[in-house]
């Protein structure tokens, strides 16, 4: 059994994380590698202070779970990096979050966080106009793709026409709602 204190623990790290991380690329589009190794440093200390109390077995459970996050949340990001949907910030917070949440939460903060992006997207686009070329270029990518077989998808998503937002605010939204559903079934569910 996992000790309470330190679920919200790791949960209060991963609202901290996603405040500060917010707040920057919000503000400048960048996701700074020092926030993320804080938050790894502050999750790796709150892991080994519970192994001292409950044993090596959790150190090792604890690590194990966060690695497997870790790797799902590479796993996740790392083709919309290469297809440049998403910058290498985004990607390692992914793998923080992952870390953080353990795979499960990784791939639901991801599907979430997704979800309000698009969302996000989808607003900027109406606000600015520029429905009607999103979905035009969403069909010139698909007709591409299909096309080609799937093998014709160089295009740059990071053009100067491209809607750009700051994508890691809408992971963090994903990983804090994530934690708050976490927190609702350890703590008030039964």
């Amino acid at each position: 059994m996992v000790n309470s204190s330190y679920v919200l623990l790791m949960l209060a790290g991963v609202i901290m994380l996603s405040i500060a991380v917010s707040l920057s690329d919000y503000q400048s589009r960048k996701i700074p590698n020092r926030y993320l190794l804080m938050a790894m440093a502050y999750a790796f200390c709150i892991i080994v202070y519970f192994s001292l109390a409950q044993g090596w077995l959790f150190f090792g459970m604890a690590l194990r779970n966060g690695l497997f996050g870790m790797l799902i949340g590479f796993a996740l990001l790392i083709p919309g990096y290469f297809l440049k949907q998403v910058a290498a910030g985004d990607v390692k917070l992914m793998m923080v979050f992952g870390f953080y949440l353990g795979p499960l939460g990784a791939t639901l903060s991801l599907v979430i966080g997704a979800m309000i992006g698009g969302l996000w997207a989808l607003a900027i686009a109406w606000r600015q106009g520029g429905l009607g070329n999103l979905f035009r270029n969403i069909k010139y990518m698909w007709n591409s793709m299909w096309l080609s077989g799937f093998k014709e998808m160089t295009w740059d998503l990071r053009s100067d026409g491209a809607i750009k937002m700051p994508y890691g605010v809408a992971l963090s939204a994903g990983a804090v709602l994530v934690s708050s559903w976490q927190l609702w079934i350890r703590f008030f569910a039964n």
